[in-house]
Parts: structure tokens; sequence; C-alpha cells
């Protein structure tokens, strides 16, 4: 660990997250919605959401530390 310089995935992580999270935003709920499956429609908006959260809050945790 000389100068700093570490080698890691967390960004593969992070990109991950948010990429995954906002592909189930746009094409599962839509046809969830579609179909009028509610259960499902929920389930997937709320794992969607996670997801981007999740994401947006480890970038910022990375910054911060």
């Amino acid at each position: 660990m000389l100068g700093g310089y570490t080698i890691g995935y967390l960004y593969y992580a992070i990109a991950l997250f948010i990429a995954s999270g906002l592909l189930i935003l746009n094409i599962d709920v839509k046809n969830f919605q579609k179909s009028k499956q509610k259960k499902e429609w929920k389930v997937s908006r709320m794992i969607g959401w996670f997801n981007v959260i999740a994401g947006i809050l480890t970038l910022m945790m990375n910054w911060v530390l």
C-alpha cells in the first residue's frame, strides 16, 4: 500500500447497485403495473429503490472515508 493506492471492487459494486436498481424500476415495475400485479409491483419497486439508495449511500460513504 505504498502511496495510498489500493485495488478494490467497490466502484464496480456501486455501479451495479445503481444500474440494477434503475433497470428494476424501468423494466420490472412497468411490466408488473401493466399486468396489474399489485404485490409484485410493490416488491419490485421497493427492491429497485433499495438498490439505488444503497449504491448512492455507499458512494457517499466512500467519499467521506
